[in-house]
């Protein structure tokens, strides 16, 4: 009787143990295989479908500051937060260059802006409503967040953005902002994209058409896990 239970017992911790072997294996090979999936992925698909989430992602939002760079002093233009919420979005902030705040609301295609002497809300509606689409195009950061499709992109370190590891891009580009592009030229992008492909943090920097000792830096930092509430028009 003590031979046959440890017989069955000697055979159990080796089945026992055999199970073990195949889970850690599967799971080794599962890892590898990702592993390797992201290895054989181009750069440039990578950050293309960062990109693209950002722009089709339902409900994100994000802290941006750019700021002026010339013969090595730095002038902050402006520090926005927006959000976005399905087809509706709000943004907020200061544009330090004219010294004044400002908070538009996109409520499907209908814009808000609010008038900084009264206070008061306005609908834009025609002219108006295209100036404002210009205005917000030009302040949002994420209108930065587009280049040709001939760009260069190098994979760089690994980094950690906000305590999540990241897969580090560079892109170099002439832009595709027709605003950006009057003013500046020879863009940076530089792109922290984290393992489900979204963009943790980017850095722009740009030269002046004219002037060789001035840039542009942009830096856009992206919160994707805290809950943004439905936006409704301030009016």
């Amino acid at each position: 009787m003590e031979f046959f239970k440890s017989l069955v017992g000697g055979r159990i911790k080796y089945l026992l143990l055999t199970i073990l072997i195949f889970v850690i294996g599967t799971c080794g090979f599962s890892v590898g295989m990702d592993v390797w999936r992201e290895w054989r992925t181009p750069p440039e698909q990578i950050v293309g479908e960062a990109l693209m989430y950002a722009v089709e992602a339902p409900i994100y939002s994000y802290q941006s500051e750019a700021c002026r760079i010339s013969n090595g002093e730095t002038q902050v233009i402006s520090r926005l937060h927006g959000e976005k919420n399905g087809e509706n979005v709000h943004l907020s902030g200061t544009v330090d260059v004219v010294d004044s705040t400002v908070e538009v609301y996109q409520i499907g295609d209908t814009f808000y802006r609010q008038d900084i002497v009264s206070g008061s809300w306005m609908e834009m509606s025609g002219y108006d409503a295209e100036a404002t689409e210009r205005l917000l195009q030009e302040i949002d950061p994420l209108g930065c967040l587009v280049y040709d499709a001939n760009a260069e992109v190098t994979e760089l370190e690994k980094e950690r953005v906000q305590n999540v590891k990241c897969r580090k891009f560079q892109v170099r580009s002439s832009g595709e902002s027709t605003f950006l592009t009057s003013v500046w030229s020879e863009f940076y992008y530089t792109l922290w994209v984290d393992k489900a492909r979204r963009l943790q943090q980017v850095e722009v920097i740009a030269g002046d058409h004219e002037n060789s000792e001035e840039q542009l830096k942009l830096q856009v930092v992206f919160d994707w896990n805290t809950p943004v509430e439905e936006i409704h028009a301030p009016v």
